[in-house]
């Protein structure tokens, strides 16, 4: 059987038909019915919210595959997956076209003001003074050179930008590649984040290295949230001398009712959608569907 305990595409859905399939997106909001349904699966398929620990394993004696609708491994228990020799299924590369148009999309749209600009003609003023700066010919720090961070370098090189990566464990360009993330931050007009969360990247973004960035630099997150110290980059942006932020994840998801960046009009804020599009979310589905097919064939009696 297999066990699907967040929303997944129904193109995802389809590749699955000929198995038994228990599919219950909000089943993740329900420790004790997920674990009751743990106990009979061949595999497991979730999104970010259920929690892949030892518990849950424990439950589920007959785990064959996991399968992640995303790229993020926070929410698993990877040690013990890696244990009990439980391949885990990530669709690496789905979404990174989503993820990097909505960051060129939102980087352009902010350098030129244009939801400011579309609010003053809604409200009858026609104010022609508020042109922005153009992206080409300045440069966009990326950190992490991953398959989305790879595809926002492209974008933005075919843009006329200058581009800078900071990824030791990747091979990146030797014209893009830079030496340090200090080096990065110092001549980087925009950075963009597109690391992983580990023990050595959270808080990466903190007061020393918001002090590195040009004034007037433009800070965007689509990575993890705890990537940021947030109380660092409210002091940044209150200062004046940072010129915005587009964060479309953060340290606490949704954001407390007292959060202060949505009150600061130089941020942008969305709730973790970068790389939710129809077209990801197919590409995603039918990624892990596959495999999860492949490798529940190559093992005995789990139709």
């Amino acid at each position: 059987m297999i066990l699907i305990s967040e929303v997944m595409h129904p193109a995802g859905l389809k590749l699955l038909n000929a198995y038994e399939v228990h599919y219950d997106p909000d089943l993740y909001a329900s420790r004790s019915a997920l674990l009751h349904w743990a106990a009979n699966a061949d595999a497991l398929i979730v999104r970010n919210q259920t929690q892949v620990d030892s518990a849950l394993l424990s439950a589920a004696p007959r785990l064959a595959a996991v399968g992640r609708l995303g790229v993020g491994l926070d929410n698993l228990d990877m040690a013990l997956l890696v244990q009990r020799q439980i391949p885990v299924i990530v669709p690496y590369g789905a979404n990174a076209p989503a993820v990097a148009e909505y960051v060129v999309g939102s980087m352009i749209a902010f350098r030129r003001h244009v939801f400011c600009l579309v609010d003053q003609v809604r409200n009858g003023l026609w104010m022609r003074d508020m042109s922005g700066t153009e992206v080409g010919g300045k440069t966009l720090g990326v950190v992490g050179y991953g398959a989305t961070g790879k595809a926002v370098a492209q974008r933005a090189h075919a843009l006329g930008m200058d581009v800078s990566v900071y990824d030791p464990a990747a091979d990146v360009p030797d014209t893009w590649r830079s030496p340090s993330l200090s080096s990065l931050f110092s001549r980087s007009a925009t950075v963009s984040l597109h690391t992983p969360l580990t023990a050595k990247t959270r808080h990466m973004v903190n007061r020393d290295t918001l002090d590195e960035l040009p004034e007037g630099a433009l800070l965007i997150n689509t990575a993890r949230g705890e990537l940021i110290d947030e109380q660092a980059l409210a002091l940044a942006l209150a200062s004046g001398r940072l010129g915005g932020a587009i964060l479309d994840v953060r340290e606490h998801e949704p954001p407390p009712a007292n959060d202060v960046l949505r009150t600061i009009k130089n941020v942008w804020l969305t709730p973790h959608v970068a790389g939710l599009t129809q077209d990801s979310q197919i590409a995603i589905a039918q990624m892990v569907a596959a495999r999860i097919d492949e490798i529940l064939r190559s093992g005995a009696g789990l139709l």
